[in-house]
């Protein structure tokens, strides 16, 4: 009757009787939360293994999961999420057959920087909350600590590392991840994680009965970053309990049998999949809200494991949570598109209509140094009349804002995206509206509609996600940023030109342009300009030239160059945290006391036959040039490469 699966359920509702029985507490727990979900419609017979009528108005369900440790880990760059948002998750994955969450956020010091020193008090106290909360909901709490950026390969902190993970350990968390993501240098090498992995095992898992075998976060962890021995040395020389996680062929990618049976080869076990999806924070303009798509049907046999990395946004990250669980729970059946429609409806039912649409127009990546596409952003744009498609994004966006009540989480999160689909709709409209005017010889409409653009443009630059004191990352929020963004853009320049080209009235509103507004990287002598020190609220230091690219952190590297319309010169500011550069090629002084100046933190860039030189102007004078690998302001200009991503 009882599947024989670990987690496995069986339930059966007739007229007359109910009954609900797991293989272990936590087939118990899953048939308890489908019986619940399916007395409120919540659930079809599309989610279950199996479904078999009886007696005419009865039914019995027999099911079990495709993996056994399918869950989440939060191990993006940027915002960690809140205690509160982690609590929200974990009813999430009881609700929803998730089962295991990694505690890893890249910007907890605990965690990473200071990985040897304790949690304070309060902290400690938060965590042993979260630990307790997950559990209730049969969540795994993997605690990760990440001591490759400056560990000694000496006893004394091997025992350091024991001595943390005992401490966790009295928090209640009985699972545990080690990272060795993103380092180099001594802390990468393969036989001394090894080693201590080996450690770790002899000396804190095997001492404590109820610790489950350790999680490796490799320094190769994906195909494109592997070479020479280092795979198979892990697989031979650590024990074979120990998981090793794993990203694809790249840093971003998605799972296929070939790529499991390849990984598996190397490292002698199965391999547990780190996928990072719908994690943006290489994108962090872009909200990543459509389908879960693009992972093997037939992989369940492969993995050891299935962790999806979600944005900095943990509740829009739910979008794609959703189908996560559905895919780690019966991959065989698994149904992107329909798994995508009842997440919407779970997710925002009095609204998801409206939902969906700003969903549609949240999907793409754009162009990053990582290479993955998501397809189907705004499928109706160039199907209905544009006219009807901005209004459309106005009144949608309209809807969502007006229900905020309903999802204040959600909406909280993604407000700033909303924010700028109404203003893209608003600058749509008079995008249309320039082309009637155009067509029907009307100059002055035409100037008025090119002013209102105007105004519209800089007040969707002025929308930021997380611009509040503190924050890690902020973002300027971008809405169809493959289709109708472009589109709206593109059609605004060649309108302004072709009127230029036709009539004297009014030209005095149109700034001649050497470089559209956009996301660029700033290059001189082949060299990125980069924010080395990306911090919000760092003071006083440099961008510096370095000769490789960025393919952990391209934000770092990433500039937002921007007309202002008050001086008709560009703003240049880092995508990473959102500083601009002032008038002496350093980051601000003081935010606070010097905050930025149009006047003086705005520049001309001209355009030559070798690429752009970048003139301050205003209160400030001088062209930037290039000396010790930094920006320095006053000599003969140097030529730089604007070129994008």
């Amino acid at each position: 009757m009882i599947p024989q699966q670990a987690e496995s359920y069986y339930l059966k509702v007739t007229p007359r009787e109910i009954v609900v029985a797991g293989r272990d507490a936590s087939g118990t727990f899953y048939g308890e939360q489908a019986l619940e979900q399916l007395q409120n419609s919540k659930l079809t017979a599309s989610k279950f293994k199996e479904v078999r009528s009886i007696g005419g108005d009865g039914f019995e369900i027999r099911d079990w999961p495709s993996v056994s440790c399918r869950g989440v880990i939060e191990g993006f760059y940027g915002n960690p999420w809140s205690h509160e948002d982690r609590l929200r998750q974990f009813e999430f994955y009881g609700k929803h057959r998730l089962n295991i969450y990694v505690y890893g956020p890249k910007d907890d010091p605990y965690h990473r920087a200071h990985w040897r020193d304790p949690y304070p008090e309060a902290e400690a106290a938060k965590l042993k909350e979260l630990v307790e909360a997950a559990h209730r909901n049969r969540v795994q709490f993997v605690w990760a600590i990440h001591p490759g950026g400056d560990i000694k390969w000496n006893l004394q902190d091997s025992l350091a590392v024991v001595n943390k993970l005992n401490i966790m350990y009295a928090l209640g968390i009985r699972t545990f991840a080690v990272f060795f993501d993103d380092i180099g240098g001594e802390g990468a090498k393969a036989e001394k994680q090894a080693g201590l992995m080996n450690y770790l095992t002899d000396n804190f898992v095997r001492k404590h009965k109820d610790v489950e075998p350790l999680i490796i976060c490799p320094t190769q962890y994906n195909k494109a970053w592997s070479g020479g021995s280092y795979l198979s040395i892990l697989g031979t020389e650590m024990y074979p309990e120990v998981r090793i996680m794993w990203t694809g062929n790249s840093v971003v990618d998605m799972i296929q049998r070939e790529d499991m049976e390849w990984i598996n080869a190397q490292i002698k076990r199965k391999a547990f999949i780190w996928l990072n999806y719908p994690v943006n924070d290489y994108c962090q303009s872009r909200l990543l809200m459509g389908k879960t798509y693009g992972n093997g049907l037939d992989i369940a046999d492969l993995v050891s494991g299935f962790c999806s990395n979600p944005m900095e946004y943990a509740e829009a990250s739910k979008v794609s949570l959703y189908s996560i669980a559905d895919y780690c729970w019966n991959m065989p059946a698994y149904d992107a598109e329909k798994s995508w429609e009842q997440a919407l409806d779970e997710l925002m039912p009095t609204s998801k209509d409206a939902f969906r649409f700003f969903c549609e127009n949240n999907i793409d990546l754009g162009k990053t140094a990582h290479g993955l596409r998501r397809e189907g952003e705004s499928p109706e744009f160039g199907k209905v009349p544009n006219e009807q498609y901005f209004s459309r994004l106005v009144t949608e966006a309209d809807a969502l804002l007006a229900d905020s009540l309903s999802q204040p989480e959600m909406l909280r999160e993604i407000g700033p995206w909303v924010e700028a689909m109404r203003a893209l709709g608003q600058r749509g409209l008079q995008v249309t509206a320039m082309q009637k005017a155009l067509q029907t010889a009307d100059s002055v409409g035409f100037v008025a509609h090119y002013r209102a653009l105007q105004r519209l443009e800089e007040k969707q630059k002025s929308i930021v996600s997380r611009n509040f004191e503190g924050s890690v990352v902020k973002a300027k929020p971008v809405v169809s940023g493959t289709i109708v963004t472009p589109w709206v853009n593109e059609e605004a320049v060649r309108l302004a030109k072709d009127y230029r080209k036709r009539y004297a009235f009014g030209l005095e509103y149109f700034p001649q342009q050497a470089i559209e507004d956009g996301i660029y990287y700033i290059m001189y002598d082949g060299k990125y300009l980069t924010d080395v020190n990306a911090s919000p609220d760092r003071d006083g230091d440099f961008p510096v030239f370095v000769a490789e690219a960025d393919t952990i952190n391209p934000q770092r590297q990433l500039w937002n160059i921007e007309l202002v319309p008050a001086t008709g010169r560009f703003k240049i500011t880092n995508a990473q945290d959102g500083r601009y550069i002032n008038e002496i090629g350093t980051f601000w002084a003081n935010k606070n006391t010097k905050p930025y100046d149009a006047e003086w933190n705005t520049y001309i860039f001209t355009k030559t036959p070798d690429g752009y030189t970048i003139q301050c102007a205003g209160r400030a004078s001088g062209s930037w040039y290039v000396e010790d690998n930094r920006i320095k302001n006053g000599k003969p200009s140097s030529t730089f490469k604007i070129k994008t991503p």
